[in-house]
């Protein structure tokens, strides 16, 4: 028996089989394609926004490297305003020579241990990257040819440099009495040193009625940087001597003995022993002539 279909049966099924097709081909081909299509819209999109600021950036190349050449110039001055180290021996010489200097009466003082000082540098540079490269799918590489890296690695340079120094504060707590005038002159002065940045923490001053002059209590904080290239100057100070290489001389008469083949370890410790000896007998003869002294009276 043979099945044989109606011409309105074969053309159903042709449209159910186009139908089908059409689905297929919507879902598996069209939809796939539109939704790429979108997503290289959004990425076209980011990618001439990128592009533009890239196009900045090249555009004020120019003031970018002017204004780092600047910046690094403004470092450089303020790096040269604080010493690369401070040691306690500084301290002590800055309270005295300023007691010299401005009169002050020093009663008490203190000279807590130096600690760091949390400093926030903000990194130009990882942001200019962070805003430049999304994903890898743009980079500061080239716009129209040129590139930005030159005037970015001189602010990442910058960056770099500014990231491995360390900045110390040393307080130095004063009970003083002195005179309205030179508590100015000493405000000032800690003020204006461009050499050895100082700051005032705490100040605070009584009129004495007894002398006429005023009491006060302050802090002064004294800064240094470490990783800088300046390097570590002892005070220099004036009539004060810091001792010898050889107090006894005793290098000197080693070196002389040596010379002369008269050295001999044993010969010291036997004249050491001596000496010792020595001195027990005459403390004992003079404590002999004491006794018989004190009979005879």
């Amino acid at each position: 028996m043979k099945f044989k279909m109606k011409d309105s049966d074969k053309k159903i099924l042709l449209f159910v089989l186009g139908a089908a097709i059409l689905a297929l081909t919507y879902f598996m081909a069209f939809l796939p394609l539109k939704e790429k299509t979108e997503t290289l819209k959004v990425e076209n999109q980011t990618l001439s926004e990128e592009v533009a600021y890239l196009q900045k950036l090249m555009d004020d190349k120019e003031f970018y490297v002017s204004e780092t050449d600047r910046m690094n110039v403004e470092i450089e001055e303020i790096k040269a305003q604080f010493p690369s180290e401070l040691h306690p021996e500084d301290e002590i010489y800055y309270a005295s020579n300023s007691e010299t200097k401005y009169d002050v009466v020093a009663t008490e003082m203190e000279m807590p241990l130096a600690e760091e000082v949390s400093v926030s540098v903000a990194s130009v540079a990882d942001t200019t990257q962070a805003e430049v490269v999304d994903d890898g799918t743009a980079s500061a590489e080239t716009v129209e040819g040129e590139s930005t890296d030159g005037a970015l690695s001189q602010v990442e340079e910058t960056v770099s440099a500014s990231s491995s120094i360390t900045l110390y504060r040393a307080p130095i707590s004063f009970e003083f009495q002195i005179t309205y005038n030179s508590v100015k002159d000493w405000v000032k002065e800690i003020l204006e040193d461009d050499e050895n940045k100082k700051a005032i923490s705490e100040l605070s001053l009584n009129f004495d009625e007894k002398t006429g002059n005023l009491k006060g209590e302050m802090i002064v904080n004294m800064y240094s940087l470490t990783g800088t290239e300046r390097t570590y100057e002892s005070p220099s100070i004036p009539g004060i001597g810091v001792g010898t290489d050889d107090l006894f001389k005793s290098a000197d008469r080693l070196n002389a003995a040596t010379e002369n083949n008269t050295y001999d370890a044993n010969a010291e410790n036997g004249d050491a022993a001596n000496a010792d000896d020595n001195e027990d007998a005459d403390a004992e003869e003079n404590k002999d002539d004491a006794d018989n002294k004190e009979d005879e009276e």
